[in-house]
């Protein structure tokens, strides 16, 4: 069973979505959140996921014939891309690089992207940011902890990238990804880039 896969899913006919939104997906007594890595006009619905709880959906979604039957509704969220005079910067770890992969399919470029992951091959859509963006900055800390998201050096680690590679000014951070990252970067904005604007989401 792959702990991280690509899923497809047919997409219902009347469901309007714009990148960075999310959809919930039901089977009987389950239900997540998802935001989809294809463009908004995709006919299809594609989405990179992970399992984290053997016993839950992503588990049987990784495992579903073809022709299974999933609920989806939606849109949820406001996590889409806005225009601005300041610089976007997009900041995910782990599988919350999903609604960038979106953005970027619809035709979001030119922002800079620092995305962290405990390992290369987990720098997942690499190629493609790297192809749109102005400037791309991976983060890797191959921490032994399982548990990345409770890691205080993996965060420490992106923290200090964030400062390393961003100079002082304004910009528009887009925020995807561990509760604990969003916390440590949105304190470091507002101490170091007071001026800029803040957009967040995190994944669970």
């Amino acid at each position: 069973m792959p702990n991280v896969f690509e899923l497809e899913l047919r997409r219902p006919p009347d469901l309007y979505l714009q990148a960075g939104h999310a959809i919930r997906l039901t089977h009987q007594a389950y239900q997540r959140y998802y935001s989809p890595i294809s463009a908004p006009d995709d006919g299809r619905l594609r989405l990179c996921i992970r399992i984290i709880n053997p016993q839950g959906l992503a588990s049987y979604l990784s495992t579903a014939e073809i022709g299974s039957s999933i609920g989806i509704c939606g849109p949820f969220g406001y996590f889409n891309f806005s225009p601005s005079s300041r610089s976007p910067v997009f900041i995910a770890t782990d599988t919350g690089v999903a609604p960038f992969v979106s953005m970027v399919r619809s035709g979001v470029a030119g922002f800079t992207m620092l995305q962290g992951a405990r390992s290369e091959k987990e720098l997942f859509y690499r190629d493609l940011f790297e192809s749109h963006a102005r400037k791309y900055v991976p983060c890797i800390c191959d921490t032994p902890n399982d548990d990345i998201e409770q890691c205080d050096r993996y965060h420490r680690k992106l923290v200090d990238t964030l400062k390393e590679h961003i100079e002082p000014g304004q910009y528009d951070f887009y925020l995807c990804g561990w509760q604990k990252m969003i916390k440590s970067v949105t304190n470091i904005v507002d101490t170091l880039y007071p001026h800029s604007h803040v957009y967040t989401e995190v994944f669970y």
